[in-house]
């Protein structure tokens, strides 16, 4: 059974939460969807203020208000870590090091390549050296 990207999102946080706390707090340090929504739900029943809006709004905070206290407090976390005054032993999976990135450098930036072509020529020495199986009969 396929479920939609939200809810299995949603279902993760929580089972992440218990398993990883300290690692969880710290990438949804990064999140500010909940807080959107909940945002959004509240600014449109100030405006319209109709009972349909209203019954949105709080199916939004019912819904995103537990996350959108993990965010914060993974925030309140993040800032703490930033600062070196918390978990010293965990990296931050969305402050990291660039997978671009060659490392050594300390920059955010990847390197400069040694030779512009360098990657189509290792596709193309790749290429040249695979061999498909046929079957002949």
């Amino acid at each position: 059974m396929n479920m939609p990207r939200l809810i299995a999102d949603h279902l993760s946080l929580w089972r992440d939460v218990v398993r990883f706390p300290r690692q969880v707090l710290l990438n949804r340090a990064h999140s500010f969807a909940a807080m959107a929504g909940i945002g959004v739900a509240c600014a449109v029943d100030f405006l319209i203020d109709h009972v349909g809006t209203e019954v949105v709004a709080y199916v939004a905070v019912f819904a995103f208000g537990p996350s959108s206290l993990v965010s914060f407090a993974g925030s309140i976390a993040h800032t703490l870590w930033s600062r070196e005054l918390i978990w010293a032993d965990l990296e931050c999976e969305w402050c990291g090091d660039d997978p671009d990135d060659d490392g050594g450098d300390g920059e955010p930036e990847p390197g400069e390549p040694d030779d512009p072509n360098g990657l189509i020529r290792d596709i193309n020495e790749y290429l040249r050296n695979q061999h498909a199986l046929t079957c002949t009969h």
